[in-house]
């Protein structure tokens, strides 16, 4: 083969030893080495010019584009470069047919394997240089089995510190798999509490598993039960029933990243709903009663919602300070429908959608006037349960009140 060419080679911690014999060819016949110090320094005897692989990754691909037209170049990485790694960068800086890869098991394949579990099922994400919160979503949605990739800075002890943030220190066992393939390799099990007092090496790779509790079964992807959620008795603790709760989400019609204001939130079941359908969003729960509140927050670190934001003041005067929503749900006015509803629609973005759940008949003829008179043109459905319950050893259906869902988008 002849150049120029550009030969990346992944690598194990076990350095050279690992490596097969074309691997090993191409690395005596170069004439620049480049890779980490890690890397390098299984090398010290080689003859050549050596480039260190720093976070400067733009200094590298410059220096690469100077040399490897009339040398021999050689590029070392962990593992698969084409995973989470170097090849990535490189396949935007250099033409395909002037690259060479020479993959190594991946640290990820490694730690599955340590741990005697398919991958295949696995998220995997990797946090070397991005903010922690980059796992957040799937955590919120309890994903059973997820692979990260650390960093300094996002190491096992502030994983598992997000995770006892969340209220899901019950939920994950933490696998810290270190120094894969090397002689010191250690694989070790932590539940997050401990795991956050720990020190570990700085290659690891963390597995996250969720530990399936004894006390109840998961909760459904949609249609959270009534009874899973704490609301006060009676009416002041009214809660959107269930079945009457995925119809309002369908008409919400949400979409990832979406703000969501769920107004006169009561026990927050409609941002509970939407928060643990897609952790994605971003939810706001307003309610001014402050028991209801209480319920409120209560329910959200019960379900390890951290990105629902409760917010306890009056409708409208507690829209200043939220972010314009994409989707607004209404359930309670406190009698303000018609203060509550215009500002709503006043600051709903652009195709933005809007529900009112209405248990009065006033109240439906009000919000349909005022969608009206916005011009929104509102479409309404009714909406009338009836379940079963016993009468000696038989069973009748018994109905309750119809509720009024009225719906607008904004054009």
């Amino acid at each position: 083969m002849s150049n120029p060419f550009i030969v990346v080679i992944g690598m194990g911690a076990d350095g050279p030893g690992g490596l097969a014999g074309e691997a090993l060819d191409h690395i005596a016949t170069a004439r620049i080495l480049a890779g980490g110090r890690r890397h390098l320094a299984f090398f010290e005897g080689w003859v050549g010019e050596t480039i260190v692989i720093d976070a400067d990754v733009d200094r590298l691909i410059r220096r690469l584009r100077e040399v490897y037209l009339r040398e021999k170049t050689v590029v070392l990485a962990s593992g698969d470069p084409l995973f989470h790694g170097i090849g990535r960068a490189l396949l935007k800086a250099f033409p395909r047919e002037e690259l060479i890869f020479l993959p190594h098991l991946s640290s990820i394949q490694l730690a599955f394997a340590r741990i005697k579990e398919t991958w295949d099922d696995a998220r995997v994400i990797s946090l070397h240089g991005r903010p922690l919160r980059a796992i957040l979503a799937p955590l919120e949605a309890r994903e059973p089995k997820l692979a990260v990739l650390t960093d300094a800075v996002n190491h096992p002890g502030a994983i598992a510190g997000l995770i006892v943030a969340l209220g899901l220190g019950n939920d994950y066992e933490v696998c810290v798999c270190e120094n894969l393939g090397g002689p010191d390799e250690r694989v070790s099990r932590w539940s997050a509490e401990a795991a956050m007092e720990q020190s570990f090496s700085p290659l690891n790779v963390v597995i996250l598993r969720t530990v399936r509790s004894e006390a109840g079964p998961a909760l459904p992807l949609v249609g959270i039960p009534d009874e899973a959620i704490r609301h006060a008795p009676g009416s002041r603790g009214m809660i959107t029933k269930r079945e009457v709760r995925v119809i309002a989400l369908a008409y919400l019609g949400l979409r990832p990243r979406d703000v969501l204001w769920d107004i006169g939130a009561g026990s927050g079941s409609i941002a509970l709903e939407a928060g643990h359908l897609s952790p994605g969003l971003e939810v706001f729960a307003i309610e001014r009663d402050h028991e209801a509140v209480q319920n409120v927050l209560a329910n959200v670190r019960g379900f390890g919602l951290a990105e629902i934001r409760v917010v306890e003041a009056e409708a409208p005067e507690a829209f200043s300070d939220l972010p314009d929503p994409d989707a607004v749900f209404i359930g309670g006015s406190g009698g303000r429908l018609r203060e509550i509803v215009s500002e709503a629609i006043r600051r709903l973005r652009p195709g933005g959608r809007i529900v009112i759940n209405c248990v009065t008949i006033e109240n439906f003829s009000l919000g349909w006037e005022i969608l009206n008179v916005h011009g929104l043109g509102p479409r309404a459905t009714s909406v009338q349960l009836a379940h079963s319950g016993p009468v000696g050893r038989l069973h009748r259906l018994d109905p309750e009140s119809p509720i009024f869902i009225l719906r607008a988008t904004k054009p």
